[in-house]
């Protein structure tokens, strides 16, 4: 019997031939979720009261005897440095005596800085001060009744702004015989131009350290030099007694105990 062999049929072209058909993948099971975990509530940390700030402690009350011994002390050296007469010392306990604060005040610090309690009484009582903005005639009338002492008046004319922001004047100023015309933005230049016309009648307005924004000048005759650059009961602000060091911002000589410095201004802290 002869035998029989079939063609084989190419598959069209484009159509491949038919795969057996593989067993599909099982979807993946989505995981269970899980509650998130519950989180503990922080404790609220302790609040540390801060200490309430205590007021300073008021000064300790003289001791029996002790304003006295100061008031002569202070007194008798003022005398030594030429600043006052002997028998002043009773009006200086006066002035002691209504010392901000009262005498206990000017007590404490006595004990802790003679040099201020000194200074700022001299300034109150022999001295006159100046406010950072002044007027002219308010200066004047400090000046004038000081210098009538010795026969002298100062005058002041045309005054004139040169720089209202740099609080910049001039002023022609005119004592006897002499004029001077003085460029001024504080006190402190001003009473400068003033010593230029007294120079050579050994008068002098000091200029008192004050601690503050004001300034404070007290009129010497003969200033005594070599005593006045000694700055630990009276503080004197002139280039005589800048021995204290140097200016860290312009290098000039600046004295013990000063605030500020008088070439440049710079203020110590």
């Amino acid at each position: 019997m002869p035998l029989r062999f079939w063609k084989k049929e190419k598959p069209e072209k484009g159509k491949p031939e038919a795969e057996s058909e593989k067993p599909k993948a099982k979807p993946k099971e989505k995981p269970a979720v899980q509650p998130a975990p519950i989180e503990k509530a922080e404790k609220p940390e302790p609040v540390v009261k801060k200490p309430e700030e205590k007021p300073a402690a008021p000064a300790a009350p003289p001791k029996p005897g002790e304003v006295e011994v100061f008031v002569s002390e202070a007194h008798a050296g003022l005398v030594d440095l030429g600043l006052t007469v002997a028998p002043t010392k009773a009006v200086f306990a006066k002035r002691v005596a209504v010392y901000p604060g009262g005498e206990a005040a000017f007590v404490a610090e006595y004990r802790s800085a003679p040099y201020k309690a000194v200074t700022r009484v001299l300034a109150d009582w022999l001295g006159f001060r100046v406010p950072e903005a002044f007027e002219l005639d308010a200066v004047l009338k400090e000046v004038n009744p000081r210098l009538s002492s010795f026969k002298l008046t100062l005058a002041a004319k045309d005054p004139t702004w040169l720089d209202q922001e740099l609080n910049l004047r001039k002023v022609k100023l005119i004592l006897a015989e002499q004029e001077k015309v003085v460029r001024f933005k504080d006190a402190r230049d001003f009473l400068k131009g003033v010593n230029d016309l007294l120079v050579g009648r050994k008068l002098a307005f000091l200029e008192l350290e004050t601690w503050a924004d004001d300034f404070a000048f007290l009129l010497v005759r003969d200033p005594r030099w070599d005593k006045l650059k000694n700055p630990e009961l009276v503080v004197i602000k002139a280039d005589q007694t800048a021995t204290g060091g140097e200016c860290g911002e312009c290098g000039a000589p600046v004295g013990k105990y000063w605030s500020d410095c008088l070439k440049c201004g710079a203020v110590f802290g």
